[in-house]
């Protein structure tokens, strides 16, 4: 994998995610249904995007361990297994019905819109689906506070890991937490990286090392 390609991968994706966030509609109504419901469409594109992206997400999060093998990255990369699994199965089972029933919904007389609106509230709500959102969350959580010891056991400057502690928030991923997290993400890969790449570069002529400091 070329160090250019690195670079895109880690720094283009979140920024774009970050992109997508800042159109993530905010709860700002009683009822989860009122708040989707004037601004259904931009829920439904957005939850689109991020199921395509959450998966890609978690492989970023992969590249910035290459070299890494302490616990703390055997760590960040077991949380980053649940968070690709299961928080995108959160995802499909509460972000994108929760549109899809609005709009469905919308389309109904008002009596029949309190019954959905109720079925919406008790499915978002229900054991099941907080539960997978709890560990999907503290998956990328425990992630990227893995990630950034790692990183500092390596020997990462104190900005990197400091950001790739931040990037953590993305677990709160309306705006404007979500996005600022994402940025984070990817200003302190691109920290991790440079420090990579000038090891590699520095030592290409001395003795193999067995990981490589970031």
């Amino acid at each position: 994998m070329t160090t250019t390609f690195r670079y895109a991968f880690l720094t283009v994706l979140p920024l774009a995610l970050a992109g997508v966030l800042l159109m993530h509609p905010n709860d700002e109504a009683d009822t989860i249904y009122e708040s989707v419901r004037p601004v259904v469409d931009d829920w439904i594109l957005v939850h689109v995007l991020l199921l395509l992206a959450f998966p890609f997400l978690a492989l970023a999060a992969f590249m910035l361990l290459s070299g890494l093998t302490d616990r703390a990255a055997t760590l960040a990369r077991v949380a980053l297994v649940f968070f690709a699994v299961i928080y995108t199965a959160w995802e499909v089972m509460v972000g994108l019905s929760t549109g899809i029933l609005t709009d469905y919904a919308n389309g109904l007389p008002p009596a029949e819109q309190t019954a959905v609106a109720g079925a919406i509230q008790d499915f978002n709500e229900h054991w099941v689906t907080q539960v997978a959102l709890v560990i999907g969350f503290g998956s990328w959580i425990v992630a990227m506070v893995a990630t950034a010891i790692a990183a500092r056991g390596a020997g990462a400057r104190w900005l990197a890991v400091a950001l790739l502690g931040l990037a953590s928030a993305f677990a709160i991923h309306p705006p404007p937490v979500g996005p600022v997290a994402l940025v984070c993400f990817a200003a302190g890969a691109v920290l991790v990286e440079r420090a990579r790449t000038r090891f590699v570069e520095s030592n290409a002529a001395g003795p193999t090392q067995a990981a490589a400091p970031v």
